[in-house]
């Protein structure tokens, strides 16, 4: 898919059978990760609540980066997705 394409998004599934799927501290490192890209870019954050969660967040921490954000306040900002896929 190209950039400013009008196509879907490919949504890879999800291997929700392992045990690693419902590993918590798995889950806090994915989240991280995708956070700092998405702190990278700031290109969604006026698709919803998320994305300035996410922001406001990352630009109040210590570093101003993804590392001075407490892993228990990722939920303030997974609580504020309706996993509309328009992020991708």
């Amino acid at each position: 898919m190209k950039e400013g394409s009008l196509e879907a998004p490919t949504r890879h599934p999800l291997d929700w059978k392992t045990e690693e799927f419902y590993n918590e501290e798995s889950c806090s490192d994915e989240m991280e990760r995708i956070f700092d890209i998405c702190h990278g870019c700031r290109r969604c954050v006026s698709l919803c609540g998320s994305f300035p969660t996410l922001f406001d967040l990352i630009d109040e921490g210590e570093t101003g980066e993804i590392d001075s954000v407490d892993k228990k306040d990722y939920w303030k900002v997974v609580d504020q997705c309706y996993l509309c896929d328009v992020c991708y």
